[in-house]
C-alpha cells in the first residue's frame, strides 16, 4: 500500500470510530484505498472491536496513536511492528503536524468533546499537568508501572509527567538544552556562568565575532533559556511541592535575570532578543560564535560538511551554574505518551505504550531518529555509543535536567514569563521590577 493510500485509510478509520462518517462512506473509502470488499468489512468490524484477528487470536481491539511530527516514518514502522505481533490489538498510526500548537489544538478540541477519536496521545512535556487536571488522560498506576520500573527512567522526564502526586504519561523521547563551545578556541568548557562570560570575552572579538548566542525572542524558547539560568542559580518559578505557590521573585531569580541582561552588548549581540533556535544555530555553524545554547539536534547539523564551517571544531557541555550553586540544570524537552481518558480500550493503549517504552524500541529510536531516550540504560549501550558518540556527554545533562513549571495553568504561565523576561532583556524594565511584576501576574494565574 502506498503512503497516500495508507494516509487515506488511517484517516477514514479515525473518522468512523469518532462517528464522523457513516458505514457506507467508510466502505467506499476503504475500497478507494485498495482494500478488497472482504477486508474492508473485516476492518469495519475491527473498528468496533468485534472482528476476529487475521491470526485467529480472537477479537481485535483497534486503537489510534497520534504522535508528534515524525518526518522519518520510524514511528509508523513501530506501529506496524507492534501489529505484526498479532496480539489482538491493531494500532492505527497518525503522524502529527509539524506545528506543535496545531497538535495541541487537535487534542484539546477532541478531549473537550469527550471524544476517543485518538486513544494514545503524544504530548509535549509541558502538557501532562494540564491534561491530568482536566481529567483528559488516565493516570498511570503503580500496578502498571511500579517503582522498580520507574527507576529505569531518568528523573527529569518522569518529573515532567507528574502532577499532584500522580503520573499522567510515560516519557517517550527526551532532550536537554546543551551548551556548545568551540574546542579549537577554548581548551576547556566553562562550569559557571561567570566562567562562560570571561571565556567569551577572551576570544571575542579578537578571535571570533561573537561570544555567546542563545534564544532570546519572546516565545517558548526564551522560557527554556531563562529557567536554565534560574535553576543554575538555585531559583524556581513555582514551589515544586506546591504549584499554587509562586517563588519567582527571589534573590536567586534577580541574580539570574541580571546575569542574562549583562550579556547583551557584551558577549551577546543585542539582536539575540529576536533569536530563535535556527537564528543562533546558523551563526554558530558559520563559525561566528564561541558559545551557543541549543538542543541536541544542532550537534549533527554542526557536523554536516555540506552546511557547516565548524565540523570537528566544537563539543557540548552541561549547562553552567551560578551564585552559590554548584550544579547546572538543562531545561528538558521531549514527548510523552498518555492514554485518552475517554478511550474504551485503556488496557490496549497501555500495552502499546509498554511496547514503545521497551529498551529495543527506545534504542532503535535513538539510533534512527536522534531522539534521546528517557531510559537510563540507553546511553550506555555500546551500539548507541558507536553510532552517536556524544550521547555519553548528553547523559550528564539529562541526569540533572529539570522541566518547566508543572501546572495545569502553564499556557498562561508561559505567556507571563515570556512577556516580563523579555521586557527586562530589552531594558524596558529593570530585572527586579520585571520579576516583581511577574510574581503578581503568576499569583493571579495560579489562584484561578
Amino acid at each position: 500500500m502506498i503512503f497516500e493510500q495508507r494516509e487515506l485509510l488511517d484517516e477514514t478509520i479515525v473518522k468512523i470510530r469518532s462517528g464522523r462518517i457513516k458505514r457506507r462512506t467508510f466502505l467506499e473509502r476503504a475500497l478507494t484505498a485498495g482494500l478488497s470488499s472482504a477486508a474492508a468489512l473485516s476492518l469495519l468490524e475491527a473498528c468496533g472491536g468485534t472482528s476476529n484477528s487475521t491470526a485467529g487470536n480472537g477479537n481485535t481491539t483497534m486503537i489510534v496513536w497520534q504522535s508528534q511530527h515524525d518526518p522519518s516514518d520510524n514511528f509508523k514502522q513501530y506501529a506496524e511492528n507492534f501489529n505484526k505481533q498479532n496480539n489482538g490489538i491493531h494500532v492505527v498510526y497518525k503522524n502529527g503536524p509539524a506545528d506543535t500548537g496545531q497538535l495541541l489544538t487537535i487534542f484539546t478540541n477532541m478531549l473537550r468533546a469527550r471524544s476517543h477519536a485518538i486513544d494514545v496521545l503524544s504530548m509535549d512535556i509541558i502538557w501532562p499537568p494540564e491534561f491530568g487536571a482536566n481529567g483528559w488522560t488516565v493516570p498511570i498506576s503503580e500496578s502498571q508501572l511500579p517503582q522498580s520500573e520507574r527507576q529505569k527512567f531518568l528523573p527529569g522526564p518522569l518529573q515532567g509527567c507528574t502532577y499532584n502526586g500522580k503520573l499522567w504519561a510515560v516519557p517517550f523521547t527526551t532532550e536537554p538544552g546543551l551548551l556548545y563551545y568551540r574546542k579549537d578556541l577554548l581548551p576547556t568548557p566553562p562550569n559557571s556562568w561567570d566562567e562562560l562570560a570571561a571565556m567569551a570575552k577572551s576570544v571575542s572579538p579578537a578571535k571570533i565575532k561573537l561570544g555567546y548566542v542563545w534564544q532570546g525572542a519572546q516565545y517558548e524558547g526564551l522560557v527554556c533559556n531563562f529557567v536554565e539560568v534560574l535553576y543554575g542559580y538555585g531559583g524556581s518559578v513555582l514551589d515544586p511541592n506546591d504549584p499554587k505557590k509562586v517563588t519567582i521573585n527571589s534573590p536567586q531569580a534577580v541574580q539570574a535575570l541580571t546575569e542574562m541582561v549583562s550579556w547583551l552588548d557584551t558577549i551577546s549581540p543585542k539582536a539575540v532578543t529576536t533569536y530563535k533556535e535556527d537564528d543562533g544555530r546558523l551563526i554558530w555553524q558559520n563559525g561566528n560564535a564561541a558559545f551557543m545554547r541549543n538542543w541536541p539536534n544542532a550537534y549533527a547539523l554542526g557536523n554536516d560538511p555540506k552546511n557547516s564551517q565548524i565540523v570537528g571544531k566544537f563539543d557540548v557541555h552541561a549547562m553552567p551554574y551560578g551564585g552559590s550553586s554548584s550544579t547546572g540544570h538543562s531545561c528538558i524537552g521531549g514527548w510523552q505518551l498518555g492514554i485518552n481518558a475517554f478511550s474504551p480500550s485503556p488496557d490496549a493503549c497501555w500495552k502499546f505504550i509498554q511496547y514503545l517504552s521497551s529498551e529495543q524500541v527506545q534504542k532503535d529510536n535513538v539510533i534512527n531518529t536522534s531522539h534521546f531516550s528517557p531510559l537510563q540504560s540507553i546511553p550506555d549501550d555500546p551500539e548507541v555509543q558507536a553510532k552517536m558518540p556524544f550521547v555519553t556527554k548528553v547523559k550528564a545533562s539529562l541526569q540533572n535536567a529539570r522541566s518547566r513549571p508543572a501546572s495545569p495553568a502553564y499556557p498562561d504561565i508561559t505567556d507571563a514569563l515570556q512577556l516580563h523576561i523579555h521586557q527586562a532583556l530589552i531594558k524596558a524594565s529593570k530585572p527586579a521590577d520585571a520579576l516583581a511584576a511577574l510574581q503578581s501576574s503568576l499569583e493571579a494565574i495560579v489562584a484561578k
